[in-house]
């Protein structure tokens, strides 16, 4: 509904996409990495170069999953490329965003 907030509908989105299969939003990995406290923080990879984990970064997670292997985990997270509209991308972003740095 237009009436819920972005952080609402990204929170809505993550369950209804499955996301929560292999993401926590409590600090414990998973298959994939916690979201919590992920955005704004330096991720390492699997190349051992670093990165930030800013709005950019956690886009091209979604779209793009294999441009950039957060070390310790494996390429497994399916593309999002075309299930997902901008605005759904967004709001995700949001909601991953409220979860703290």
């Amino acid at each position: 509904p237009a009436s819920e907030t972005p952080v609402e509908r990204g929170q809505k989105l993550l369950a209804t996409k499955g996301c929560t299969a292999c993401h926590t939003v409590d600090g414990k990995p998973l298959i994939g990495p916690t979201f919590k406290g992920a955005f704004g923080h330096e991720v390492e990879l699997a190349d051992g170069k670093k990165v930030q984990a800013d709005e950019n970064y956690l886009r091209e997670s979604i779209v793009e999953p294999t441009a950039k292997i957060v070390k310790g985990f494996q390429p497994v997270m399916p593309t999002y490329k075309g299930s997902l509209s901008n605005d759904e991308i967004n709001d995700l972003v949001s909601y991953i965003k409220s979860l703290g740095k």
